[in-house]
Protein backbone atom coordinates (compact mmCIF):
# COMPACT_ATOMS: atom_id res chain seq x y z
CA UNK A 1 0.00 0.00 0.00
CA UNK A 2 2.76 2.40 0.93
CA UNK A 3 4.53 1.64 -2.36
CA UNK A 4 1.38 2.47 -4.34
CA UNK A 5 1.03 5.82 -2.53
CA UNK A 6 4.66 6.73 -3.29
CA UNK A 7 4.28 5.79 -6.97
CA UNK A 8 1.07 7.81 -7.22
CA UNK A 9 2.72 10.84 -5.62
CA UNK A 10 5.70 10.64 -7.97
CA UNK A 11 3.38 10.26 -10.99
CA UNK A 12 1.35 13.28 -9.94
CA UNK A 13 4.52 15.34 -9.44
CA UNK A 14 5.84 14.40 -12.89
CA UNK A 15 2.46 15.10 -14.47
CA UNK A 16 2.17 18.48 -12.73
CA UNK A 17 5.66 19.47 -13.82
CA UNK A 18 4.95 18.48 -17.42
CA UNK A 19 1.66 20.36 -17.38
CA UNK A 20 3.24 23.52 -15.99
CA UNK A 21 5.95 23.37 -18.67
CA UNK A 22 3.47 22.79 -21.46
CA UNK A 23 1.38 25.78 -20.38
CA UNK A 24 4.36 28.15 -20.09
CA UNK A 25 4.05 31.01 -22.53
CA UNK A 26 5.96 30.77 -25.79
CA UNK A 27 6.13 34.56 -26.24
CA UNK A 28 8.10 37.31 -24.57
CA UNK A 29 7.85 41.08 -24.85
CA UNK A 30 10.88 43.11 -23.79
CA UNK A 31 12.01 46.67 -23.29
CA UNK A 32 15.68 47.67 -23.42
CA UNK A 33 16.48 49.81 -20.38
CA UNK A 34 19.85 50.87 -21.84
CA UNK A 35 18.15 52.71 -24.71
CA UNK A 36 16.71 55.27 -22.30
CA UNK A 37 20.23 56.62 -21.67
CA UNK A 38 20.27 57.72 -25.34
CA UNK A 39 16.82 59.33 -25.01
CA UNK A 40 15.33 56.67 -27.27
CA UNK A 41 13.50 53.38 -26.92
CA UNK A 42 14.07 49.77 -27.95
CA UNK A 43 11.48 46.98 -27.79
CA UNK A 44 11.60 43.33 -28.83
CA UNK A 45 9.14 40.48 -29.34
CA UNK A 46 10.49 36.91 -29.05
CA UNK A 47 8.67 33.70 -29.98
CA UNK A 48 9.68 30.13 -29.10
CA UNK A 49 9.94 27.85 -32.15
CA UNK A 50 11.46 24.75 -30.56
CA UNK A 51 12.88 23.47 -27.26
CA UNK A 52 16.01 25.64 -27.61
CA UNK A 53 15.24 27.89 -30.59
CA UNK A 54 13.43 31.23 -30.73
CA UNK A 55 12.93 33.98 -33.28
CA UNK A 56 12.81 37.66 -32.34
CA UNK A 57 12.09 41.03 -33.93
CA UNK A 58 13.32 44.25 -32.36
CA UNK A 59 12.67 47.90 -33.12
CA UNK A 60 14.64 50.89 -31.84
CA UNK A 61 14.20 54.60 -32.37
CA UNK A 62 16.33 57.51 -31.21
CA UNK A 63 15.06 61.05 -31.95
CA UNK A 64 17.32 63.52 -33.73
CA UNK A 65 20.15 64.67 -31.47
CA UNK A 66 23.85 65.51 -31.56
CA UNK A 67 26.24 62.82 -32.74
CA UNK A 68 27.66 60.34 -30.20
CA UNK A 69 31.43 59.82 -30.07
CA UNK A 70 32.01 63.18 -31.79
CA UNK A 71 35.74 63.28 -31.13
CA UNK A 72 36.21 59.85 -32.75
CA UNK A 73 34.18 60.91 -35.80
CA UNK A 74 36.22 64.11 -36.13
CA UNK A 75 39.42 62.05 -36.12
CA UNK A 76 38.08 59.77 -38.86
CA UNK A 77 36.85 62.58 -41.15
CA UNK A 78 39.76 64.92 -40.31
CA UNK A 79 38.22 67.93 -42.08
CA UNK A 80 37.53 71.17 -40.15
CA UNK A 81 34.98 72.24 -42.76
CA UNK A 82 32.70 69.35 -41.73
CA UNK A 83 31.08 70.81 -38.60
CA UNK A 84 30.72 67.57 -36.64
CA UNK A 85 29.61 69.38 -33.48
CA UNK A 86 26.64 70.83 -35.36
CA UNK A 87 25.50 67.59 -37.00
CA UNK A 88 22.33 65.89 -35.79
CA UNK A 89 21.37 62.24 -36.16
CA UNK A 90 18.13 60.30 -35.71
CA UNK A 91 17.89 56.52 -36.02
CA UNK A 92 15.23 53.92 -36.77
CA UNK A 93 16.33 50.25 -36.77
CA UNK A 94 14.61 46.88 -37.22
CA UNK A 95 16.52 43.81 -35.98
CA UNK A 96 15.28 40.28 -36.81
CA UNK A 97 17.24 37.45 -35.22
CA UNK A 98 17.23 33.73 -34.40
CA UNK A 99 18.47 32.46 -31.04
CA UNK A 100 19.83 29.12 -29.89
CA UNK A 101 19.84 28.64 -26.10
CA UNK A 102 22.48 26.41 -24.53
CA UNK A 103 20.95 26.24 -21.03
CA UNK A 104 19.53 22.91 -19.86
CA UNK A 105 16.12 24.56 -19.37
CA UNK A 106 15.94 25.47 -23.05
CA UNK A 107 14.39 28.56 -24.61
CA UNK A 108 14.49 31.83 -22.63
CA UNK A 109 17.05 30.41 -20.16
CA UNK A 110 20.83 30.70 -20.02
CA UNK A 111 23.43 31.64 -22.61
CA UNK A 112 22.41 31.95 -26.25
CA UNK A 113 23.94 32.61 -29.65
CA UNK A 114 22.00 34.90 -31.98
CA UNK A 115 22.69 35.48 -35.69
CA UNK A 116 20.91 38.70 -36.65
CA UNK A 117 20.28 41.28 -39.36
CA UNK A 118 19.86 45.04 -38.90
CA UNK A 119 17.91 47.26 -41.28
CA UNK A 120 18.51 50.88 -40.35
CA UNK A 121 17.55 54.36 -41.48
CA UNK A 122 19.63 57.29 -40.25
CA UNK A 123 18.33 60.84 -40.64
CA UNK A 124 21.30 63.19 -40.92
CA UNK A 125 21.50 66.98 -40.85
CA UNK A 126 24.61 69.12 -40.66
CA UNK A 127 26.64 71.97 -42.19
CA UNK A 128 29.70 71.81 -44.43
CA UNK A 129 31.77 74.98 -44.69
CA UNK A 130 33.18 76.58 -47.84
CA UNK A 131 34.87 79.91 -48.64
CA UNK A 132 34.06 82.58 -51.19
CA UNK A 133 35.34 86.19 -51.39
CA UNK A 134 37.33 85.57 -48.19
CA UNK A 135 34.09 84.77 -46.38
CA UNK A 136 33.29 81.40 -44.80
CA UNK A 137 29.78 80.11 -45.42
CA UNK A 138 27.93 76.92 -44.52
CA UNK A 139 25.78 74.70 -46.70
CA UNK A 140 23.23 72.82 -44.58
CA UNK A 141 22.85 69.23 -45.79
CA UNK A 142 20.06 66.86 -44.78
CA UNK A 143 18.91 63.45 -45.90
CA UNK A 144 18.86 59.73 -45.09
CA UNK A 145 21.42 56.95 -45.02
CA UNK A 146 20.08 53.39 -45.29
CA UNK A 147 22.05 50.45 -43.92
CA UNK A 148 21.85 46.67 -43.95
CA UNK A 149 24.18 44.59 -41.80
CA UNK A 150 24.39 41.00 -40.58
CA UNK A 151 26.15 39.77 -37.48
CA UNK A 152 26.36 37.46 -34.50
CA UNK A 153 25.71 38.20 -30.82
CA UNK A 154 26.06 36.27 -27.58
CA UNK A 155 23.81 36.94 -24.61
CA UNK A 156 22.19 35.42 -21.57
CA UNK A 157 18.67 35.29 -20.14
CA UNK A 158 17.49 34.66 -16.57
CA UNK A 159 14.08 34.16 -15.02
CA UNK A 160 13.84 36.68 -12.19
CA UNK A 161 10.46 35.65 -10.84
CA UNK A 162 7.24 34.28 -12.27
CA UNK A 163 6.92 35.69 -15.78
CA UNK A 164 9.61 38.36 -15.33
CA UNK A 165 12.94 37.81 -17.15
CA UNK A 166 16.25 39.62 -17.56
CA UNK A 167 17.91 39.47 -21.00
CA UNK A 168 21.52 40.67 -21.24
CA UNK A 169 22.99 41.38 -24.67
CA UNK A 170 26.64 40.72 -23.88
CA UNK A 171 28.48 41.45 -27.12
CA UNK A 172 28.07 41.19 -30.88
CA UNK A 173 29.44 42.53 -34.13
CA UNK A 174 28.14 42.90 -37.67
CA UNK A 175 29.17 44.00 -41.13
CA UNK A 176 27.27 45.20 -44.18
CA UNK A 177 26.62 48.10 -46.52
CA UNK A 178 25.26 51.65 -46.46
CA UNK A 179 24.04 54.18 -49.00
CA UNK A 180 22.28 57.50 -48.95
CA UNK A 181 21.76 61.00 -50.31
CA UNK A 182 22.29 64.31 -48.54
CA UNK A 183 20.96 67.49 -50.14
CA UNK A 184 21.65 71.20 -49.49
CA UNK A 185 19.25 73.70 -51.06
CA UNK A 186 20.78 77.17 -51.37
CA UNK A 187 21.54 79.76 -54.03
CA UNK A 188 25.15 79.62 -55.20
CA UNK A 189 27.04 81.80 -57.65
CA UNK A 190 29.83 80.38 -59.82
CA UNK A 191 32.60 81.01 -57.27
CA UNK A 192 30.55 79.50 -54.45
CA UNK A 193 29.78 76.45 -56.55
CA UNK A 194 33.46 75.89 -57.27
CA UNK A 195 34.45 76.32 -53.62
CA UNK A 196 31.75 73.97 -52.28
CA UNK A 197 32.50 71.39 -54.98
CA UNK A 198 36.17 71.46 -53.98
CA UNK A 199 35.27 70.86 -50.32
CA UNK A 200 32.99 67.94 -51.20
CA UNK A 201 35.59 66.37 -53.47
CA UNK A 202 38.10 66.50 -50.61
CA UNK A 203 35.87 64.53 -48.26
CA UNK A 204 37.53 61.24 -47.33
CA UNK A 205 35.62 58.72 -45.20
CA UNK A 206 37.16 55.24 -44.87
CA UNK A 207 35.43 52.44 -46.85
CA UNK A 208 32.99 54.96 -48.35
CA UNK A 209 32.64 56.27 -51.90
CA UNK A 210 31.39 59.86 -52.10
CA UNK A 211 30.03 61.50 -55.23
CA UNK A 212 28.75 65.06 -55.39
CA UNK A 213 26.92 67.41 -57.74
CA UNK A 214 26.79 71.18 -57.28
CA UNK A 215 24.75 73.74 -59.21
CA UNK A 216 23.22 77.17 -58.71
CA UNK A 217 20.41 75.70 -56.58
CA UNK A 218 22.57 73.77 -54.13
CA UNK A 219 24.36 70.44 -53.88
CA UNK A 220 23.74 66.69 -53.57
CA UNK A 221 26.09 64.18 -51.93
CA UNK A 222 25.65 60.46 -52.67
CA UNK A 223 27.39 57.91 -50.44
CA UNK A 224 27.91 54.16 -50.87
CA UNK A 225 30.17 51.92 -48.85
CA UNK A 226 30.70 49.32 -46.17
CA UNK A 227 29.56 49.54 -42.59
CA UNK A 228 30.69 47.74 -39.44
CA UNK A 229 28.86 47.92 -36.16
CA UNK A 230 28.79 46.53 -32.65
CA UNK A 231 25.80 45.37 -30.64
CA UNK A 232 25.63 44.50 -27.00
CA UNK A 233 25.83 45.77 -23.44
CA UNK A 234 22.02 46.00 -23.48
CA UNK A 235 19.90 45.25 -20.39
CA UNK A 236 16.34 44.15 -21.17
CA UNK A 237 13.36 43.36 -18.95
CA UNK A 238 10.91 40.88 -20.39
CA UNK A 239 7.43 39.49 -19.65
CA UNK A 240 6.71 35.92 -20.80
CA UNK A 241 3.19 35.12 -21.90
Amino acid sequence: MRTKVILMAVSMAVFSRGLSQSTEGKNMGKVNLSAFTLKGFNVQFERQLGPRITAALGYSNIPSSTLPYKSSIENVIDDPDVKVNDFRLGTSIFTPEVRYYFGKEGAFHGFYLAPYARIGTYKVQGPIGYSSDNTTRNALFSGKINTFTGGLMIGSSWQLSGKLYLDWWIAGAGFGGANGDLVATTSLDADEQASLKSELDDLDIPFTTIESEVNSNGATVTTTGNMAGVRGFGINLGIRF
